[in-house]
């Protein structure tokens, strides 16, 4: 498979082909790249940098404000266009680390991964975890702010590592 073939089965798609395809590679090499070191240590970093993230963000009672603005009409931030911005390697990834990955709902308003206690996955697309509202920006002091979006940009970074040994993995095995 050439690489341009390779980002083509990873990033294209509806959320359904993407979750089906991370599925599949999860079955065939998870016990493998769960063997592998680089992987493995890599793995442990964004679980870390996620549990940081939720205690920040927990901190902040984002979720109270998240939940308040989503049973407005119009709802919250989670739409139906989000769930398409995940792709094969950010789903193989939360399976990777132990996430149940299954659409929560087919409304098609909302985020099929969003649970009643909020987003189900460990790793999300940039987006979800970049956005800042204007009801988080206006409730929060510059500094708290700063804290969240340094804890961000860790998980985002080791995010993209975990993905960047992912890619070299399936352009040596697929």
């Amino acid at each position: 498979m050439t690489r341009s073939e390779m980002y083509t089965y990873f990033y294209s798609g509806d959320v359904a082909l993407k979750l089906g395809v991370a599925r599949e590679l999860y079955v065939q090499f998870g016990n493998v790249l769960l063997q592998q070191p680089d992987i493995l240590a890599n793995l442990t970093i964004v679980e870390a940098n996620e549990r940081a993230l939720q205690v920040q963000m927990r901190a902040m009672t984002m979720g109270a404000t998240c939940t308040l603005c989503a049973i407005r009409q119009g709802g919250g931030c989670c739409s139906i266009f989000m769930a398409g911005e995940n792709d094969v390697l950010q789903l193989l990834m939360n399976l990777l680390a132990g996430v149940q990955v299954v659409m929560q709902q087919d409304n098609q308003q909302e985020c099929c991964f969003l649970g009643i206690t909020g987003c189900i996955l460990t790793m999300k697309p940039m987006f979800c975890l970049n956005y800042n509202c204007s009801h988080i920006k206006e409730k929060e002091v510059a500094v708290t702010l700063l804290h969240l979006e340094q804890r961000t940009a860790a998980m985002l970074v080791s995010q993209a590592g975990l993905e960047t040994l992912l890619l070299d993995f399936f352009c040596e095995n697929l």
